[in-house]
Formats: C-alpha cells, structure tokens, sequence
C-alpha cells in the first residue's frame, strides 16, 4: 500500500488555514463548482437553494470523503489541487481513509440545531490540529455539539493520519478481532483518547500489534476481512452476519429493510471493491452481477411456498413420448448450497469445477469388450455412430433413426466439455470407472469402428459400483450418452473416496447469499423443516460440530456449507403475519432497522419530524444522539401501550417527496401513502384516536395548493 493520499491531505488541511477569516469565499468556491463536486447535500434546513453562508474545513475534507465512487473522489481531488494550488499529487488511492455516511456528511446541524459557536469551535480545533498546537480544550469542547460523534476521530485522521487513528466501525472491529482491544463507539474525552492512541502506539513498538502506523494499521482493517465502505452502521451489521451466519432486518414499514441489503451483500461478499467507497448506482451493479454469478439467490416468502421449493421436490416431466414422469427438482436454497460447496473444487488436481456436468457414456455395450478395453488402456473414450460421418451440422441427415444419433452426438461433441465427468456404464445399475474429460473432440479414421474420442483421465477403473441410489433410484438408460442430472460432483467425490482417491478442495471462504424477503409471510418451519439445525453456525460443514440430514426425496445426505448465509426481512408493523417460534429465532440475529433522519433535499425533515412525534417522545434527543441505534426510544402519548416505537414507527423512505428526477411528489405521498397507513394505524389501535389531529393537518397540508 502505497498512501499517497497522505501528502495530499496534509496540504490540502494546511491550504485551508487561509479560510478560516474568510469563510464565505470558501463556500463560494465550493458552490461555484457544485455540480463537479455531486453536492446537492450541501445545504440547510430550506432545501437545495437554502445554501449554507458558513462552512468549517472537516465538512469541506468530507466532500470527497464520503460514500461516492473512487473517480468522483479522484475528480473532487483534482479540482481542489487547482483551485488551492496544493502541489502534491492527486491522490492514487485512499487506502485506510474511513468516510462519511452519506446521510451524515456535515459536522454541523441544520439551522434550528446549530449553536452559533459550532462553526467557529470546528475551526478552533482544526487549526490547533494542523499547527501541532495543543488542542485539548478546543477537543472537549466539541464533544457536546451536535452531530459530533466519533466521526470527530475520523476528521483527525484525514488532518494528521500519523498521530491520531479513526474509531469508526471497521477499525474498532479490526481492533477487537485481531488484538482483542476495545475501542469506544463513541468520541473519548481527551484524555482517554491520547491514552488509547499512546498505548496502541507503544504495542505496535513492542510488536504487539503488526502494523507499524495508524494508516497501515486503518488500511488493513478496511481491506481486511472485517473491511467496510466507511459507513459504520454496516460495518457492525457485516460483522455480526459473519459471526453468526443468518441475520433478519427488521422494523417498520419504510426503515429501509430491503434498501439495505444490496449495500451488506456487496460488503461482505467483495470487501476489496468496497474499499474505494461505492455510489449506489456502483453497489446495486455489484450486487446484481453477484446475481448472475450465482453467488446470490433472492426469494420471497409466502403462505404457499413449502419445503420441496426450498429444497427438494418431485416436479412432473412430460418426455419426448407426451408421458409424464416425476424427476427430483432442487429447491432455492438446496442449488445455492450445491453451487457454494462447487467453489470449493476451483484449482484442483483434476481440472473439475464448479461447471462440471457427470455423464453417462456406454462403451460399445454392457459388460466387458474390447472397445472398453482399449478406452481403460489408452485414456479416451470411444463411441460409434460412425454413419453421420466426422462432425453433424443442421444439415446433417438423421431422420433414418429419428434424429436420435443427432441428439446424442450434439450432446457428445458440443455440450460435453473439458473437465466434465464421465461414468462408463457396465450394466444398466452399475459403473466401472469414473474419469475427466481433459481435451476436445476428434474422429480417427485409423479406428475400424467407434471412431468418435474424447480424451480422458481415468480417477477410478475396473470397480463395478452400483449407482441407482445416487442416481434418484433410477437405472440408466440405453442411449450412448446423456447426462445424469441426478448426479452431482459432491456424490462423485462419495464414490471416488470409498477407493482412496481425494479431489483437492481449498479453504474457500468466498460467500454464497440467500436473500429472504419478508421471513414472516411464510409458514417458517414448515419450509425448513429438519434443516432448520443445520443452519447454526457450529453445525456447518467442516465445524466442530458439524451435521447432516439424509433428505426425504433423492436419499442424498445434505449439509449447509460453511461459506452460505442467509440474510432476511421482517416486518413488525404487520400484526396479521405469523410470529417467529422459538427455534427460528435461535438460528438468526435479529437487528433492528429504525427510522432516520436522510440527508438531501429529496428528504422532507419537517414532515418527517412532525409524524415521527406520533410514535417517539424522545424524538429530539435521538435526533440529537445523530440517530443512534442503541439509544433506547420512549413510546409518544399517541402510541398505545403495547407497541414499541421501533416496531411500528413509519420510516424514513416515506418521506423522500422528490424522486430522482427532482420531481415534488409531496402531495401524492401524503395523500395516498401516509395518511392511508396512519389511518389504518388508528383502526386497529397502534395509535391513540389523538392522533387523528394530525392526520387532518396532513391532509390540510396536501390539499392547501
């Protein structure tokens, strides 16, 4: 790692010292450039054209220092360096560099929250930093302020990286996995934080602790294992969900349940590309090319879905004669487990992968003859149809038999691939070798007959296995070769270690997804059935006490492996849903998802603030905690007795009023979202019948114009 931000930073913070007389050519300089600097956060309390008069320097710093893509933040730093005349290089990479939450990316609040010292306190406490003065008093006296929170360590790490270290998230779960140090989540007063910062500095002296800085020491935390994008609050939901293996977002409607689980997905499945910091845009990308990897499956759940579409069923088949016939089908989570156990197999000495089909091919005939002979003998197969000639096309002519020998050389020449498995076929029950296709398809004229090859690596010959229970309980059938879809390579690695040969598997930890949206619409134990214990973490494959099931319709044995996890929604506003037993909730971590206050004009913060009050009677005070999930909130007089806040308050989602395109749809919303809802909230009795003034203000406000 090469940190060649940090001399950027450093004179970016010491160019800023010119402003501190002269604030409002900062801020002229900042809005005269607002759409290269992706700043339509930037304002107060009125909205986008409300722009602020006032602006300290670590709120200027988090301009690009906030969750926007690694080239906006190359960009913004291009453009300073011109604007400041800062003679260091634009920065190459920001490794180690914790950023803002976008929905918290001042330093200060808007107008009714901000005191009129809090600016001018900023810039006390940044000028001492940067002048190596110091700065005790001007610490201490901010810790009170609004809005500052531990992000306060975050500013003096960008201003001074090799004297002060972040406590956000990631460092402080790197610090505590890796060290067993505990970090406050909260800014320390003064003094504790020169204690903490002195005592992992003389640990790092000692060797005690690896890294040498605080960059590097940052660095690894964000590229590491624990690794966030800089947004605390998903840092902390990534670590649990690596812990524990299953989590459940839950909350009320509008909490932003589902909003968050690309952002999760992507941080726990490619840590390394959410280093750079990701725009939304950049994370759903991310997240949908997880899709198509197969590495993320999403399902619903509802009344209807059962245990056979969750893991195995019996599906009918109507064949090629128009008769029906029952197959096994995989379900959601069993080809997710199936395709994570694959990963594995990536590299091995054999040339499997997680693409590998296993094949049925028939030598000559059943039972011995010299075709199969000399196939063990020189390492191929061989098969006939030698009337269609060397290759077959669309042209080729195969109506004497039906288009059969078209089909099954199709699937011989062209679907059977490099690193495929084949099973040579001794009688209709049993196979007498298993081997690897290791090369492409030729025809040798020099052969009399069954001219068709396939190279092939032999892993077992010569052992006469009986394959109808792994096969579904089906026998196999006539043709020269077809797939076996019954079979898969985790029941040719079974046979193949009865004989003492191992297919080499790496310690493959890359993650594997299944989303579950709303887990309590569906009848939860009755979709996962007896696997409900394979899910604990202790009880995955290669744990310590690791389990298995032999499922009910193909009598195959079944683990969870230990790189899946599940992530699901709840909603618990929703009182007609079924609740969760007892032997659910042992099996995930539940986390709760609460309303807050957003950022940008597309959030209505006053409309926000006045139903909000329906539902929290502490509401400034979270507000003023900047929204911190642990604070606990008291219920409003309007809220009834047996519902908690956080179950039933209205989230922040609801009052996003401008779409994307800048659209006002305030009216629309009120009307036909938030008053239906609340509303509905007085019928069943979440909130008192007082709660009806507000609703009638509501529908006064939409309907005023």
């Amino acid at each position: 790692m090469s940190f060649t931000w940090v001399p950027y930073y450093k004179e970016f913070a010491e160019k800023l010292l010119q402003y501190q007389e002269n604030r409002t050519n900062l801020c002229r300089l900042i809005y005269d450039h607002e759409d290269e600097l992706l700043i339509n956060y930037l304002h107060d309390e009125g909205g986008k054209d409300d722009r602020f008069t006032d602006i300290d320097p670590f709120t200027t710093f988090g301009l690009f220092n906030r969750g926007i893509s690694m080239k906006n933040r190359v960009s913004s730093a291009a453009l300073f360096k011109r604007l400041l005349n800062i003679s260091a290089d634009v920065p190459s990479d920001f490794d180690g560099v914790p950023i803002l939450n976008n929905q918290k990316s001042h330093f200060f609040g808007f107008r009714p929250d901000r005191k009129p010292d809090d600016i001018e306190n900023l810039w006390r406490l940044f000028v001492k930093v940067v002048k190596k003065e110091d700065f005790e008093n001007e610490y201490n006296a901010l810790l009170g302020q609004f809005l500052i929170g531990v992000n306060i360590t975050m500013a003096l790490f960008w201003v001074r990286p090799e004297d002060f270290l972040a406590f956000d998230s990631s460092n402080r779960a790197y610090m505590k996995a890796r060290y067993g140090i505990v970090l406050p989540n909260r800014a320390p007063a003064y003094s504790a934080y020169m204690s903490i910062l002195n005592d992992i500095k003389k640990k790092m002296k000692e060797g005690v602790i690896k890294e040498k800085t605080f960059c590097e020491l940052s660095a690894n935390a964000y590229n590491g294992a624990l690794n966030g994008a800089g947004q605390t609050r998903y840092d902390d939901i990534v670590g649990i969900w690596r812990r524990r293996k299953n989590i459940v977002l839950h909350g009320a409607p509008g909490t932003g349940k589902t909003y968050d689980i690309p952002e999760l997905a992507v941080r726990l499945c490619d840590p390394s590309f959410m280093s750079m910091g990701r725009s939304r845009e950049e994370i759903v990308n991310r997240y949908n090319q997880l899709k198509d990897d197969g590495r993320l499956m999403f399902t619903t759940f509802h009344q209807s879905l059962d245990y056979e579409d969750w893991i195995e069923g019996l599906r009918p088949v109507v064949n090629e004669a128009s008769q029906v016939t029952y197959e096994i089908e995989n379900g959601v989570f069993k080809r997710l487990c199936e395709a994570a156990e694959r990963s594995k197999l990536e590299g091995n000495q054999y040339g499997i992968s997680s693409e590998s089909d296993v094949w049925k091919v028939s030598l000559k005939r059943t039972g011995d003859n010299d075709v199969r002979k000399d196939c063990m003998e020189k390492g191929y197969i061989r098969i006939g149809w030698d009337e269609y000639g060397t290759d077959i096309s669309d042209e080729t002519d195969g109506s004497s038999r039906n288009d059969k020998g078209k089909k099954i050389l199709d699937a011989y020449i062209n679907r059977m691939k490099v690193g495929d498995i084949v099973m040579s076929c001794y009688s209709s029950k049993e196979i007498d070798a298993i081997g690897v296709i290791t090369d492409d398809y030729r025809y040798d004229e020099s052969l009399p007959a069954y001219k068709r090859i396939r190279p092939v690596h032999w892993l077992i010959k010569g052992k006469r296995e009986n394959i109808v229970e792994t096969n579904g309980g089906k026998e196999m059938v006539e043709s020269t070769v077809y797939r076996l879809k019954s079979i898969h390579v985790e029941d040719v690695e079974a046979i193949l270690e009865k004989y003492g040969v191992f297919i080499e598997q790496k310690e493959d930890d890359k993650p594997y997804v299944m989303v579950i949206d709303e887990l309590n619409r569906g009848n939860v134990s009755k979709v996962f059935g007896e696997l409900i214990t394979l899910l604990e973490a202790d009880k995955r494959k290669g744990s310590k006490n690791e389990e298995s099931v032999k499922l009910p319709y193909s009598k195959k044995t079944f683990h969870v492996p230990d790189n899946v996890y599940l992530i699901a929604t709840m909603n618990t506003a929703d009182r007609s849903l079924g609740s969760l037993d007892y032997a659910i909730r042992r099996r995930f971590a539940f986390i709760a998802e609460r309303p807050i206050g957003l950022a940008g004009d597309r959030f209505n913060a006053e409309l926000f603030e006045k139903v909000s009050r329906l539902f929290v009677k502490n509401f400034d005070e979270y507000k003023a905690s900047g929204w911190d999930a642990t604070m606990r909130l008291l219920p409003a007089d309007t809220l009834c007795d047996e519902y908690k806040p956080e179950d039933v308050w209205i989230g922040h989602s609801y009052f996003l009023m401008r779409d994307e395109e800048g659209v006002d749809n305030t009216r629309e919303r009120i009307l036909y979202e938030l008053i239906p809802l609340l509303e509905e909230y007085v019928r069943d009795g979440v909130l008192t019948a007082d709660a009806q003034a507000v609703i009638d203000e509501l529908y006064k406000q939409a309907t005023a114009s």
